[in-house]
């Protein structure tokens, strides 16, 4: 377990971006550029609505619920709450994030080098992970430390290169400012940021108890780190959609998950550009690495019991079996599956937490309490 010495709001929001960047979730503001072209800025709107601002009120419910999700569940009911819980990891995790992570991996790394198939790929990519969240190897945090900046700065020279170096395109102005917004509202959704939100936040408060940080400094401290790791998001993301949106013309006919790979090669050059792709695939490993813990977890506590010490190593087989199906289907594939169920999920998940977070708030205000009360009981 990584132990935090004298953890500051700015170390602790860098690892939350690098929790939620890590997931393949460049893909899609990458893919709003291409398609809105000079429509960028009102599909960045509503992209920055579901993928940025609601993980962020994500945040601020798991803060005033003191990071316990399985009570902020429980509004719904015991057997109601678990259901959403259950749904909700399935969708995120072994069908959606960690195979996406495999799926963008691969695509990264295609315009370089010879690759075997994709299943050969995906085994592998399992393989590893699997020996790393079996021994919960200490690469991970080490990783953890440099990957952020490594992965900042590639994307960073990529937007400045191909922003400068592209021309926005005439998007198709007739369909409108509003349709554009809800263009990039539906495309938040497949971040699943608003999901990812509600249980990193958790971790991260756990961790920081963990730590010795104390009850209400860690709260407080979690708060604060999500803002910047939060805003740091929206920033890159904006970037990327505008960066997409000038080099639209080099990108017709590229596969949404080669966007990124492609603007690097013709910005960077070859050499610069598989750093950037190596970057990103370690980056896409560590987080299959973090979610499949909290998934193999949450089935060894909930659904896998009665095996002993085999628990863990089940629900690790059970969580990366799923993961590997699923990222047989690509990228396309694995959407086709997660949209529909997001689209539903989404509104009934940010209702939710407007009315937990209300309730709370009320029920705090009507017993004279304070803002800071909310934090510190």
């Amino acid at each position: 377990m990584m132990h935090l010495k004298k953890p500051s709001a700015l170390i602790v929001g860098l690892a939350l971006f690098s929790m939620f960047f890590g997931s393949g979730n460049l893909i899609f503001p990458l893919f709003i550029g291409n398609e809105a072209q000079s429509m960028w800025f009102p599909a960045t709107i509503g992209f920055i609505l579901t993928g940025v601002l609601a993980p962020f009120l994500g945040v601020i419910a798991m803060v005033i619920f003191h990071g316990d999700y399985k009570r902020f569940f429980e509004t719904l009911g015991k057997y109601g709450g678990f259901l959403l819980t259950a749904l909700l990891l399935t969708i995120w995790i072994p069908l959606g994030s960690a195979p996406r992570c495999i799926a963008l991996s691969y695509a990264s790394l295609q315009p370089y080098t010879w690759l075997p198939p994709v299943w050969v790929f995906s085994s592998v990519f399992c393989l590893l992970v699997f020996l790393v969240v079996h021994h919960r190897s200490r690469i991970i945090p080490i990783l953890g430390y440099v990957l952020t900046p490594m992965l900042l700065t590639c994307l960073a020279i990529i937007i400045i290169k191909g922003i400068f170096g592209g021309v926005v395109t005439e998007g198709d102005v007739n369909a409108g400012v509003a349709s554009h917004v809800f263009f990039g509202i539906r495309e938040g959704y497949n971040t699943m940021d608003l999901i990812a939100s509600l249980f990193f936040a958790a971790s991260i408060i756990s961790l920081l108890k963990r730590n010795n940080v104390n009850h209400s400094a860690s709260l407080s401290l979690a708060l604060r780190a999500s803002l910047i790791g939060i805003s740091l998001i929206g920033a890159v993301y904006s970037g990327l959609i505008y960066l997409a949106s000038v080099n639209s013309g080099a990108l017709v006919g590229v596969p949404k998950e080669q966007l990124l790979a492609t603007i690097a090669k013709a910005t960077l050059g070859t050499h610069l550009g598989i750093i950037s792709s190596i970057a990103i695939v370690l980056a896409c490993f560590t987080t299959a690495v973090a979610i499949v813990i909290v998934y193999a977890d949450f089935l060894k506590v909930y659904a896998i019991k009665s095996f002993g010490k085999r628990n863990n190593v089940i629900s690790i087989d059970i969580t990366l079996i799923a993961t590997f199906v699923m990222s047989l289907f690509g990228l396309s594939g694995i959407t086709s599956v997660t949209a529909p169920v997001l689209r539903v999920c989404y509104p009934i998940l940010v209702v939710l937490i407007i009315y937990n977070v209300t309730r709370i708030v009320y029920k705090n205000k009507k017993a004279g309490g304070t803002l800071e009360s909310l934090i510190d009981e």
